[in-house]
């Protein structure tokens, strides 16, 4: 059931009830005005392009017997919910940068704006070596907090966390270069560590701008590749966390760490790892396995010990690529087993063992479809452990000129039994500049989900 919203004094774990002036609103207000006028100025000699989206999205809700017996009841009719969204990103491109803006909107209102700018660098040239690719991009996300609840139809839900207004999420700041075969990014983030998780339930009554907690972190990230398959990748991170910055619309990869663990320093962990090492080839008496490489991946962090992979794959007769895991950990190494893939013609499969026993099984195939001017593909896929399949999936694709279509079909093992999961078909009409998309999906119990998603690029 949904949770109400009271102001009594028991209330939001005791938070004040006073209303405050919230500062975001004016921060997001002033952005959003600086980085239209930075458009409209550079749009005379820039070139403008971007895209308008409006999406119609409708749900079943479950169908009652009676009032007050609340079945989920399949029925032929039933009643729809709706939800209405729209996005607009806008991109201007100004020769020795990009300027980006990404804006979304929902029925509950606003739900995020986020400001991007994207310069390019000359390349600076040291000797022998020559810096290129360099970017500086600095980023800027304004939301409105929203939280993930169940409403009174038992169908998950989104709602907004009074009051409302945008606030202040994150800054960003990447620079990237490459340079004599090094590829090195660094990213720079100034976050509110608290703003809720619009998946996710949020407890107290209200968030603003006095609830908000800004803290610094840093990802620092080198790879390198060389012309014989050899790759090595090293990410460290300062008061900082390999999840995903998520607000209602829009996300990003890392986040400022919260410090719940270790308050003093947050979290700090290093990961790397090389792979494509290069050894002999091996012979095992009835097989010979040829292009052996190996890899090697750790991973520590102040919260976690220290972990690390150890990995052998090969080629075997007939093109079968055979490969297994070691785990080295402070326990005992344990492996994940015996890969084998390999395809035969159009199918493709592969064998997961253990133990010299059958784990898991995968195969699929892929067959072009040429119907005269019509185009298209047929799609199919088994997954299976030693007890039986666990799943079955089938999709067909047609498109002839400025129309295609799509539908898909699976069967999964529900609890103890093996049915039918989902029926899935799309329908698109793309006509320059826009485009229209009809899609519908239903599950073992009717209707889950359809939707009219229409665009305009320009």
């Amino acid at each position: 059931m949904m949770r109400g919203r009271s102001a009594g004094p028991e209330g939001g774990a005791g938070r004040r009830r006073e209303r405050r002036p919230v500062r975001g609103t004016r921060g997001l207000a002033l952005a959003v005005t600086l980085v239209c006028l930075a458009m409209w100025g550079a749009a005379a000699t820039a070139q403008l392009s971007g895209q308008l989206g409006l999406d119609f999205v409708a749900r079943r809700i479950p169908t009652t017997l009676s009032d007050e017996i609340a079945l989920d009841t399949p029925s032929e009719f039933a009643m729809l919910e709706f939800a209405i969204a729209s996005n607009l990103d806008v991109k201007v491109g100004c020769g020795f940068a990009d300027i980006l803006l990404d804006l979304g909107t929902n029925m509950a209102g606003p739900e995020h704006g986020v400001g991007i700018v994207d310069a390019r660098i000359a390349p600076i040239d040291l000797g022998d070596v020559s810096v290129e690719n360099i970017h500086a991009i600095a980023e800027l996300w304004f939301a409105v907090p929203f939280e993930g609840v169940t409403d009174v139809n038992n169908l998950p839900n989104c709602v907004v966390i009074p009051p409302g207004n945008p606030l202040f999420v994150t800054a960003r700041f990447t620079t990237s270069f490459d340079c004599a075969g090094f590829s090195a990014r660094v990213l720079f983030m100034l976050q509110d560590v608290t703003f809720p998780n619009p998946s996710a339930e949020y407890a107290p009554l209200y968030y603003e701008h006095a609830d908000q907690d800004v803290g610094l972190g840093s990802i620092w990230n080198v790879s390198w590749s060389s012309a014989i398959g050899l790759h090595f990748r090293l990410t460290a991170g300062i008061n900082a966390s390999p999840a995903p910055t998520v607000v209602k619309g829009y996300s990003a990869s890392w986040r400022v760490d919260s410090g719940e663990c270790t308050p003093e320093w947050g979290n700090c962990f290093l990961n790397g790892g090389v792979t494509g090492i290069p050894l002999c080839d091996l012979s095992l008496g009835f097989v010979d396995i040829t292009d052996v490489t190996m890899g090697l991946s750790f991973s520590v962090s102040t919260t976690q010990e220290l972990s690390a992979m150890l990995s052998v794959s090969g080629k075997a007769f007939g093109g079968l690529s055979i490969g297994t895991s070691l785990s080295l950990t402070s326990g005992p190494p344990a492996t994940s087993g015996l890969l084998l893939s390999g395809s035969v013609g159009c199918f493709e499969f592969g064998f997961l063992l253990d133990k010299l026993e059958l784990k898991s099984l995968s195969a699929g195939c892929t067959t072009p479809i040429q119907l005269g001017p019509i185009t298209g593909s047929f799609d199919l896929s088994a997954t299976g452990l030693h007890a039986g399949l666990t799943g079955i999936s089938a999709r067909l694709s047609l498109s002839q000129g400025l129309f295609s279509a799509g539908t898909s079909v699976t069967f999964a093992q529900l609890g103890t039994q093996f049915g039918f999961a989902s029926l899935g078909t799309q329908l698109a009409f793309r006509f320059s500049p826009g485009t229209i998309t009809v899609q519908a999906t239903f599950g073992r119990f009717g209707l889950t989900r359809a939707s009219i998603s229409t665009g305009v690029s320009f």
